[in-house]
């Protein structure tokens, strides 16, 4: 079956998700150091969102990035969680469901915990340096909290799984010994 080239339907792989609500699961959450454009060291919160794939909608497997930033006058529930605004974490974790109450070391441990989590996560196009992007404006929980979400293998697990060492090896043939002349293909049976 042949197709009809459709220029209106081409994208490109780093455009916008169009804006609305997307059932994800939290892939990662880390705090990484950058340094701005002004050569200042600074450190984020990034949150990394996998679109599942057991919930019928668009951009199955694909990610949505939030950032969450450090306050410039960080309040006491702020300083609880590194001067992180304290309502967006907690928003965070009311999201995913986390339970309400519970006492945490850290916030490397609550961050843990969110992994793998279900979200309903509503995107926003908004601009930046005169760029559009995606922009997590909302967070919710989900309405699929059963997850039968399938993972791509990471390459880092396929090199794992490939590039175990040999267990036992052929002995060593001296040369010219072992090999035996191939027929002319007019002679091969096939």
């Amino acid at each position: 079956m042949g197709f009809k080239a459709n220029w209106s339907e081409a994208a490109q792989s780093n455009s916008l998700k169009p804006e609305g609500d997307y059932e994800c699961l939290i892939a990662k959450a880390e705090e990484r150091d950058y340094t701005n454009s002004k050569g200042e060291e600074k450190t984020c919160l990034n949150i990394s969102f996998i679109i599942r794939n057991d919930v019928e909608q668009g951009y199955k497997n694909g990610h949505i990035f939030h950032t969450l930033w450090k306050r410039r006058e960080p309040t006491e529930n702020d300083k609880q969680v590194k001067g992180y605004g304290f309502n967006q974490v907690m928003a965070l974790g009311k999201a995913a469901g986390l339970p309400d109450g519970k006492d945490y070391d850290s916030l490397e441990q609550f961050l843990e915990e969110l992994i793998k989590k279900p979200v309903r996560v509503t995107i926003k196009h908004g601009e930046w340096n005169g760029e559009k992007r995606e922009e997590v404006s909302w967070l919710n929980p989900t309405k699929f909290p059963t997850v039968k979400h399938t993972f791509k293998q990471s390459q880092s697990s396929t090199a794992q799984t490939y590039a175990q060492p040999q267990q036992s090896y052929a002995p060593a043939q001296p040369a010219n010994q072992g090999f035996v002349d191939m027929p002319i293909d007019d002679d091969l049976p096939f």
